[in-house]
C-alpha cells in the first residue's frame, strides 16, 4: 500500500529581528510557499520622507509546508522556531491566510494590534470596496472607524481604516463577545 501524500498546511515561524524579507526570499528561492504580509508606512529621516514596506507582523513569517518542509524551513539561519501553543505546533488556517492576503490590497491603511489591546466589537463583513467579503470586528475611535481582522494563531489582529464608502453588514449568529 503506497504511503499517503504528506499534508501541507500553513505554519507560523518566529524569526530573528529584522530578517523577515531576506528569510522570505531565501525560503521562496528554495521552493517553499512563503507568505510575508507587509504594510506601507511613511518614514521620516533627517533629510527626507519615504514610503517603506515593513512586515505586518515583525518577527513572523508564514510558510505552507508538510512536516519535512517544516524541518527544512527551521534550517534557515533567520528562523528561530515554529510557533507552538500548549506544546503543539500551531497550524494557521487557510481562512486566516486568505484574509491577510486580501489585506494586501490596502497596505497603507493597516495597523497591527495585539488582541488584548482592544475591547470586543461587533462581528461584521465588508460588503463593498476592495476588501468585500472580508470578516472582522469593528473598533470605533473618536474620529474614525476601523475593521479588525483577527489572526488567532499568533494572537494578533490587523486594523484597517474604513472609509465611509466601504459598506459593513452585521454577521448573523455571531455575538459581540465571541
Amino acid at each position: 500500500m503506497p504511503a499517503a501524500p504528506a499534508r501541507r498546511c500553513w505554519r507560523a515561524f518566529y524569526l530573528r529581528p529584522r530578517t523577515e524579507k531576506k528569510a522570505a526570499a531565501r525560503l521562496a528561492a528554495a521552493g517553499h510557499e512563503v507568505f510575508l504580509p507587509f504594510r506601507r508606512a511613511l518614514r521620516q529621516w533627517s533629510d527626507r520622507r519615504q514610503w517603506v514596506e515593513d512586515p505586518l507582523f515583525p518577527g513572523y513569517l508564514f510558510a505552507r509546508v508538510e512536516e519535512r518542509g517544516r524541518l527544512a524551513v527551521l534550517q534557515d539561519d533567520a528562523v528561530v522556531r515554529c510557533l507552538t501553543s500548549g506544546g503543539r505546533i500551531v497550524e494557521v488556517g487557510e481562512g486566516e491566510i486568505a484574509s491577510l492576503q486580501a489585506l494586501m490590497a490596502v497596505p497603507d491603511k493597516l495597523d497591527v494590534l495585539t488582541q488584548q489591546a482592544f475591547p470586543p466589537g461587533a462581528a461584521v463583513y465588508v460588503s463593498r470596496g476592495p476588501l468585500a467579503g472580508l470578516h472582522g470586528r469593528v473598533l470605533a475611535h473618536p474620529r474614525a472607524h476601523y475593521l479588525l481582522v483577527e489572526v488567532p494563531s499568533i494572537r494578533h489582529a490587523v486594523r484597517v481604516h474604513l472609509p465611509a464608502d466601504w459598506a459593513l453588514r452585521p454577521v448573523a449568529g455571531l455575538s459581540a463577545a465571541a
